[in-house]
């Protein structure tokens, strides 16, 4: 793979960030609610999720300007409105989260580097990390498991550039 120039990272910043600030919030909702359903499917049947009821989970990729707030009931994730308050708040840029879904880089590292952090309820914070740890690659739709590992293939170059 050739080398990335170093003025192609400001890019690349500025480019990520329009879904989040150009993509209405009710129409990320749709996606994020189909994904996480699909994504979480067993865990949700199996009973794994049983210790989210109820709760409210605020995911920030501070990044791609989004802020999803998320309730999980007994067999399905629900997006809310961002507006509520949330018990737990997981946050961090999207090179981190994507190399976590992509098991490229080690769960307990990015949270104790703070390069994803939990605030809130982090005994809720803690499960949901555990939970996301223990996930079946398998379970994310094909097309969403591409898009992350190329995007994490991107990841990597950049970060061996800098």
């Amino acid at each position: 793979m050739l080398p990335v120039p170093d003025f192609i990272r400001p890019i690349a910043r500025t480019v990520i960030g329009i879904p989040g600030r150009y993509i209405p919030y009710p129409a990320q909702k749709q996606v994020l609610s189909v994904v996480l359903n699909q994504a979480f499917r067993e865990p949700l049947q199996h009973g794994e999720l049983d210790f989210l009821e109820s709760a409210k989970v605020r995911i920030r990729v501070t990044d791609l300007c989004i802020d999803w707030l998320i309730e999980v009931g007994s067999d399905r994730f629900t997006p809310l409105e961002r507006r509520l308050k949330e018990d737990v708040c997981i946050s961090g840029e999207s090179p981190d989260f994507i190399l976590l879904a992509t098991r490229r880089a080690d769960p307990d590292t990015l949270f104790f580097q703070r390069r994803i952090r939990i605030e809130g309820d982090t005994e809720l914070g803690l499960g949901v990390k555990n939970t996301m740890d223990s996930m079946d690659w398998e379970d994310l739709p094909m097309p969403l498991r591409r898009l992350l590992q190329g995007i994490s293939l991107v990841i990597e170059k950049l970060q061996q550039r800098a």
